[in-house]
């Protein structure tokens, strides 16, 4: 048999086999330059099998954030994960290679598939587009005059239900993993609030990063006397 029928046999026996191998070795990553990546095809999610087991970066996985495995993109890229049968999106990292079967190009945790609306149905026809790449910096930021002695937060959302104040919590967790959002109850909404910062250069530096995920918010001061956030 000719070499190259032999390769094209292999191939078709691998693929066939139908087995799930999570810690395949990656292929390259792309490279973070490609600022214009964008891919279409079917996303999958990952659920309790995997839950609490270590993902290909050296995390536990937690099927309860917005996480993701794809097979290049670098870890901690964020990406945007659009449901074409519904338009839903949910903004997810990476941090897990897969999936391994053909023709899907992202495995979504739990939570993730839960905001697509798409955990019934296992699969879905899907649009990425990288948001922000691992160690990218934002550009163009402005920043306040650094106001010393004005104690700040921010407000990153407000909402008639609290279960879409807890969604805007995991997603700011991703963005932000060593901040601390809150939810408070004020003026009968289900407001999120940042931790208490000594100026308002950092908040505005929190606005800025949020901007670069299509996240707003406004800076809020803070009564020194009483603790209390104004608005």
């Amino acid at each position: 048999m000719a070499p190259a029928m032999i390769c094209l046999l292999g191939l078709f026996v691998s693929c066939s086999s139908g087995k799930i191998i999570r810690h395949e070795p990656p292929q390259p990553a792309v490279e973070a330059s490609s600022r214009d990546f964008f891919q279409s095809g079917i996303a999958s999610w990952y659920g309790t099998d995997f839950h609490g087991k270590t993902t290909a970066n050296g995390e536990v996985y937690d099927m309860h954030k917005l996480t993701a495995a794809h097979q290049t993109l670098p870890f901690h890229t964020l990406v945007e994960v659009e449901n074409l049968e519904n338009g839903k999106k949910v903004l997810v990292r990476i941090n897990d290679r897969g999936p391994f079967l053909k023709n899907r190009i992202i495995d979504l945790s739990l939570q993730a598939a839960q905001r697509l609306a798409m955990t019934d149905k296992g699969t879905a026809p899907v649009n990425l587009c990288v948001i922000r790449w691992n160690g990218s910096q934002p550009s163009n930021q402005s920043v306040l005059a650094d106001n010393s002695g004005v104690e700040c937060c921010v407000q990153a959302g407000a909402f008639g239900v609290r279960e879409n104040a807890d969604d805007l919590l995991l997603t700011l967790a991703e963005i932000f993993p060593d901040l601390k959002f809150r939810v408070i109850m004020e003026d009968d909404l289900f407001k999120v609030l940042s931790e208490k910062f000594p100026s308002a250069a950092k908040c505005q530096e929190i606005i800025n990063k949020m901007a670069d995920y299509h996240l707003q918010g406004f800076i809020r001061k803070i009564d020194v006397s009483t603790g209390e956030s104004l608005r």
